[in-house]
């Protein structure tokens, strides 16, 4: 299972917004059944190779779920939807991999989360000014989120804690996370 961090971490670069609390509030069951908390609130992790797989990843009725909760509910609450299942999809990949490759991967996400110049040129996510690029009508265009700020700082902070407690971490980031 994919630590609740790297979530946070994945959602800041794809969306713009950490959703720190939607990811808690999914894993809560973790707390008290560890990975097999899966089977509560991971509708998609638990529908792999059934309705999806890696290959198909987005099946109809997972695209037409979110067109309908943004047509009636927003764009907003259809990202949440997004966050969500892309909860379950990492947890599915986190699977896959080598805890060598696990490690490997959050090195690297360490790494870049305290990289504000390459959050903002790779993944258009200003989290210095809040501002997250949007393309709308084929245009892009930096949208105000100053709530993208303030998640930042305490995802930061909450990484930091994660880098110091980790030896491993901080020797990949000391040999290999200059620049």
């Amino acid at each position: 299972m994919a630590n609740g961090w790297l979530h946070t971490v994945i959602d800041l670069i794809t969306y713009g917004r950490s959703y720190f609390n939607l990811h808690k509030e999914k894993d809560k069951a973790s707390q008290t059944l560890g990975w097999k908390h899966r089977k509560i609130d991971h509708e998609c992790y638990q529908l792999f190779g059934k309705e999806w797989t890696f290959d198909e990843p987005f099946p109809f009725r997972l695209k037409d779920k979110i067109s309908k909760i943004r047509n009636i509910d927003g764009p907003a609450e259809a990202e949440k939807q997004m966050a969500l299942v892309d909860h379950d999809y990492v947890d599915k990949i986190w699977d896959k991999l080598s805890p060598q490759e696990r490690k490997y991967w959050e090195g690297f996400f360490v790494w870049l989360i305290f990289k504000p110049k390459i959050l903002k040129e790779w993944t258009g996510v200003d989290v210095l000014q809040g501002k997250i690029q949007r393309v709308i009508d084929g245009c892009k265009v930096w949208e105000n989120c100053p709530e993208s700020k303030f998640e930042y700082i305490r995802l930061c902070k909450y990484v930091k804690v994660v880098k110091n407690k980790s030896e491993i971490l901080q020797d990949m980031i000391e040999r290999y996370g200059k620049g």
